[in-house]
C-alpha cells in the first residue's frame, strides 16, 4: 500500500465512522437529560447530614455533625462502621479512627487538647495497648499498656508524675526506657 492509498483509506475510515455515528444517533436516540436550572440558583447547599449510598441503596458513608463536631464516617458493604474522620469537640483537634469487623476502634490518630499529635493502638476488646505521642515540650514518648490499661513500659521523654501509679516525681530524658511492675512501681529504668 503506497502513501496515497494509505491516506485515502484513512479518510474513508473517518468518513464512514462519522456517517455511521450520525445514523446510529438517529435510530437509537433518546433525549439527553439536563438538570433544570432553579429559579434562583444557589451556590451553597446547607444540610446537617449527607449520605453516600452504593448501587444497592446501602449507606456507605455519611458526612454530618456527629459527637459534637463535623465528621465523615465510612461503612463496609454490610453497614459496619469502619473509619471516621472527625472533630469531636472544640477542645480536641482532628481525629482519624479505624475499626475492625466488629466496629471496635483499633487505631486512632489525632491531635489532643493541647494539639499534640498522638497514635494509639487498641486490642480486640477496644482497650488501648500502645500510645505514641509528643509531650508538651515536643519530645516524643511511647507507652505500652497491659490489658487493664496500666502503663508497663515507657520509652522516651515522659513526666512520671503524670502516670497513674508510679509514685515517681521525675521527668525522664528522650533516650530513657522505664519498665513498670504489676504494682505500678518503677522496676527498672535506663539511663
Amino acid at each position: 500500500m503506497n502513501k496515497k492509498q494509505h491516506c485515502l483509506a484513512l479518510i474513508l475510515s473517518l468518513f464512514t465512522g462519522l456517517v455511521g455515528g450520525m445514523l446510529a444517533g438517529q435510530f437509537y436516540s433518546s433525549k439527553p437529560a439536563f438538570a433544570k436550572k432553579a429559579a434562583s440558583s444557589q451556590k451553597v447547599i446547607v444540610a446537617e447530614e449527607f449520605r453516600l449510598v452504593d448501587k444497592a441503596g446501602r449507606v456507605r458513608s455519611t458526612w454530618g455533625m456527629d459527637a459534637g463536631g463535623p465528621g465523615i464516617v465510612l461503612f463496609s458493604e454490610k453497614g459496619e462502621f469502619r473509619a471516621v474522620f472527625s472533630l469531636t469537640s472544640p477542645e480536641e483537634g482532628a481525629v482519624l479512627t479505624f475499626a475492625d469487623k466488629e466496629g471496635k476502634h483499633r487505631t486512632v490518630i489525632g491531635l489532643g487538647e493541647e494539639r499534640e499529635p498522638y497514635l494509639t493502638l487498641h486490642d480486640k476488646e477496644g482497650k488501648e495497648r500502645l500510645s505514641l505521642t509528643l509531650a508538651e515540650d515536643g519530645d516524643p514518648y511511647l507507652l505500652l499498656y497491659d490489658k487493664d490499661k496500666n502503663e508497663r513500659a515507657i520509652l522516651g521523654t515522659v513526666d512520671l508524675t503524670k502516670l497513674r501509679r508510679t509514685g515517681s516525681i521525675e521527668k525522664r530524658s528522650i533516650s530513657s526506657l522505664v519498665l513498670v511492675g504489676d504494682d505500678g512501681k518503677v522496676v527498672w529504668k535506663a539511663p
